[in-house]
């Protein structure tokens, strides 16, 4: 694992761009199975209707072997999900900038990025990130696993947690 102390900036940083908690985890306590995903097929809206969700998303077992070629990651609690993309791609470009070439952030919820998604090329593929659901990650147990606490409102989910993940070496 990275030493944490190069990477308290970048939890400030979270902090400082709307996220209510931020912290250095190890990547393999991020808990991926596939049941996830049929939640995502069996149960969103979304599904198939962005390249950012399901089917277009790595597989649990691909997912698997992505978070073990990793030593860091950060993980970061939000309120709602409408800033979760957004301060993800912006932490990852940061943390590329200082050296860190093998970056790449996981989002929350569907892309927003266009009214309709083209399926074939994404338009921003530099601002889209998947999901971690969409990924196979359980996101209940994973940030259970790091000390987190997770609230949801089937209500008004921008009452809820969302949670975001970016993946460090």
């Amino acid at each position: 694992m990275i030493d944490i102390t190069h990477l308290e900036k970048y939890i400030k940083r979270a902090i400082e761009l709307g996220a209510q908690e931020c912290k250095v985890i190890d990547p393999a306590s991020v808990v991926s199975a596939p049941w996830v995903r049929l939640k995502c097929q069996y149960g969103c809206q979304c599904y198939n209707t962005n390249r950012s969700c399901t089917p277009h998303t790595p597989t649990d077992e691909q997912m698997r072997k992505i978070l073990d070629s990793y030593s860091s990651a950060l993980l970061i609690r939000f309120i709602g999900h409408e800033k979760v993309n957004e301060v993800v791609v912006g932490l990852e470009k940061e943390i590329l900038k200082d050296g860190y070439y093998k970056i790449f952030g996981f989002g929350a919820g569907p892309c927003l990025l266009c009214d309709t998604c083209d399926m074939d090329k994404c338009s921003f593929p530099s601002l889209a990130r998947p999901s971690l659901s969409g990924c196979g990650v359980d996101v209940f147990a994973t940030v259970k696993a790091n000390g987190f606490s997770i609230e949801i409102s089937l209500e008004n989910p921008s009452e809820g947690d969302c949670y975001g993940l970016i993946l460090i070496e």
